[in-house]
């Protein structure tokens, strides 16, 4: 049964299932990625089956035992070998962190973490809601009861606030990158026998691309996996000798997970409550359980206790009074977009399985075949492969009953499987030994992983660092750098976003809930949003019945398209529909040139204050600033980097007076 399972999602993984949906999560870059494989398996099995035979001939191309012999040398049983590995990996993780993603988080929920962070750092769990928050509010901040806080767990802030403490957030990704290969480490000590399997399952999952990537970053991931292999490592020694302070410590590890990503620490802390059940009956002792128990309380404590003083709740938490109560796991409509189905969990799944064959290695070859290979011909498991494919089991249930598509470096949503994935992969050169023997299947399978290692060395990794190192420029701008050498001081930034965001924060500022701004803003013609929110923000401050303006205007849902007129793609544009010179006005702007609001929240300069430009309503903020000097900030299209250029006080104040539409 296990062999099927294994079989069909491996399979799945192969085929380009997103394209059979009529969704828009369609794969267009599957025909090249097919014909990358092909040609890859092509020569590499060629090229292998040709060294396996030429190798009888001539035997100093392959002496049996050499690679395991080598490999043995990086075993993690030696502390001075798994200090190397762990050091090794950290300091790459680091360099990648610096030298690809600039020290800068590149994504929303990167920016997101680090403001969470930033605000724990100075002794608060939320800070104050701006008088009017138009001009701050920003995706994943919820604004509620004059609270203005992160929507992630607490977890993953508690560390970077060490880093933010010494201005370096940065650092903690790939420190505690770092940390996750030691714990992988002592697992692979305790689990698998082969010193050769051991070394090349820890420098596999410490050194593949999807690794470095995902560790180098701001992302939660990393450190949810850190916490979970800490539970396993825990575990397997609490299982040797039970002790007080190791059960409380795996329990605590456990707890640190579920407060990071909860889903990630229940796929894989089910299975484990299992196994721990199962090991205490066969010992007739449940008592030692209670240790581990005792060690999730105090991090699930400090969540409630941060639910509560932000969301006034002891159990609701950011996320759930963000998005709404269809935000959580099952078949439901989504806080946005199309409702979650069997069918749409189906494709998601097939989706990062497909995104996994390619991210995971990077090589000419699936990145999934080989370990899949080695599992489908392998023997009799082992409680703990056994532990582990069940944990990789749940979390792809988990991640099929959940709406989102989390992409972002890769699939970042299965990113625990690659530790299993490397142990598997690792293994492919003995489980062909033991099936096959040490002849031809066996040398042309250590040859062939030779040549895919290669592949990955030679074009691969060098194409993902290209495309990775110029990923979201718009977020890499050193805004606070450039004004020190324009001599900016005490001023107001006006970051020019596209018409549509200011749309979506527009109406976030008038209480409409961001899964209701997200549905008005795709099913409503731009220009008539635009007019409708300008009404209801001229009456009574803005305090009138907005949802029951807006719902009406999505009758003609159906008739929109997507702008043809501005960069901004999401803007809706109904066909025949007039546009108000304002409306034009706001087209022209997209056309000259937007930035991103988000990465400046995080500025460290005191006296700029980064806001989003909002044309005539900017007299609020540039009254509350009367002596501030006025900037605007924007990219053109095509340029490298935004511009800051003086504004004109008098010319926002008196297009404010105009009470231009």
């Amino acid at each position: 049964m296990a062999r099927l399972v294994v079989a069909a999602l491996l399979v799945l993984s192969l085929l380009p299932v997103p394209n059979w949906f009529p969704s828009e999560r369609s794969v267009p870059w599957y025909p090249f990625v097919v014909q990358q494989w092909l040609v890859g398996a092509a020569w590499i099995g060629t090229a292998a089956v040709a060294l396996g035979l030429l190798s009888r001939r001539k035997p100093g191309l392959w002496r049996d035992g050499s690679l395991a012999r080598a490999l043995a040398s990086f075993d993690p049983i030696h502390p001075r070998a798994l200090g190397l590995i762990v050091g090794g990996a950290t300091l790459g993780y680091l360099a990648v962190a610096a030298g690809v993603f600039e020290r800068r988080p590149l994504l929303i929920d990167e920016v997101v973490q680090v403001f969470q962070a930033r605000t724990y750092a100075m002794g608060r769990l939320w800070l104050p809601v701006d008088p009017d928050p138009a001009f701050r509010s920003t995706l994943n901040l919820v604004e509620d009861q004059g609270r203005w806080f992160s929507h992630f767990p607490p977890g993953w802030a508690l560390l970077l606030t060490l880093g933010e403490l010494i201005g370096a957030p940065w650092v903690v990704g790939p420190v505690v990158g770092g940390l996750t290969v030691w714990m992988w480490g002592l697992i692979l000590r305790r689990i698998e026998p082969s010193p050769s399997v051991r070394a090349g399952a820890l420098l596999i999952a410490a050194f593949a691309p999807f690794t470095v990537f995902v560790a180098a970053s701001h992302m939660n991931h990393g450190p949810a996996l850190f916490w979970i292999l800490a539970a396993v490592a825990g575990w397997l020694a609490f299982m040797k000798r039970p002790r007080r302070l190791t059960g409380v410590m795996v329990g605590l590890a456990i707890g640190m997970a579920a407060i990071t990503r909860p889903a990630e620490a229940a796929a894989f802390g089910l299975p484990a409550a299992l196994w721990g059940l199962w090991w205490a009956k066969s010992r007739g002792r449940f008592a030692p359980l209670a240790w581990i128990v005792l060690g999730v309380v105090p991090p699930l404590v400090f969540l409630g206790l941060v639910n509560g003083a932000t969301t006034g709740s002891f159990l609701t938490s950011g996320y759930q009074l963000l998005w709404g109560p269809n935000v959580g796991l099952g078949f439901h409509p989504a806080p946005y977009g199309p409702p979650h189905t069997p069918g749409r969990g189906f494709e998601l799944v097939a989706l990062y399985l497909l995104r996994l064959n390619t991210f995971l290695l990077e090589a000419p070859i699936p990145g999934l075949l080989m370990a899949g290979v080695a599992l489908g011909l392998s023997g009799p498991l082992r409680p703990a492969d056994r532990y582990f494919l069940g944990s990789a089991l749940a979390l792809l249930l988990v991640y099929f009953a959940y709406w989102h598509d989390g992409f972002f470096l890769g699939p970042r949503f299965v990113y625990p499987l690659v530790p299993i994935l490397a142990l598997w992969t690792a293994r492919l050169p003995s489980v062909i030994a033991g099936r096959f023997g040490t002849g031809l299947a066996h040398r042309a399978t250590g040859y062939a992983m030779a040549l895919a290692l290669a592949g990955t060395l030679a074009t691969g990794l060098p194409a993902r660092l290209g495309g990775t190192s110029a990923l979201a420029p718009g977020m890499r701008f050193d805004a606070d750098g450039a004004a020190a050498l324009a001599g900016i001081r005490d001023a107001v930034i006006l970051v020019r976003e596209s018409w549509g965001s200011q749309l979506l924060a527009r109406m976030w500022a008038l209480g409409i809930s961001k899964p209701a701004s997200e549905r008005y803003y795709r099913h409503i013609d731009a220009c008539r949003l635009d007019r409708a929110l300008a009404e209801q923000e001229r009456s009574v401050g803005g305090t009138g019945p907005v949802e029951s303006v807006l719902g009406p205007l999505m009758a003609d849902s159906a008739g929109l398209v997507r702008s043809p007129f501005s960069p901004d793609s999401s803007e809706r544009f109904l066909p025949g529909a007039p546009y108000a010179p304002g409306c034009l006005a706001r087209v022209n702007e997209d056309r000259q040139g937007t930035a991103i609001l988000a990465p400046f929240l995080l500025s460290r300069r005191p006296d700029l204050w980064f806001v989003r430009d909002l044309q005539e309503r900017n007299r609020v903020i540039l009254a509350a600033h009367p002596t501030a000097s006025v900037y605007l900030l924007y990219q053109t299209p095509g340029a490298p980097n935004p511009v800051i250029v003086p504004a004109s006080r008098d010319s926002i104040m008196a297009l404010a007076d105009a009470g231009k539409p």
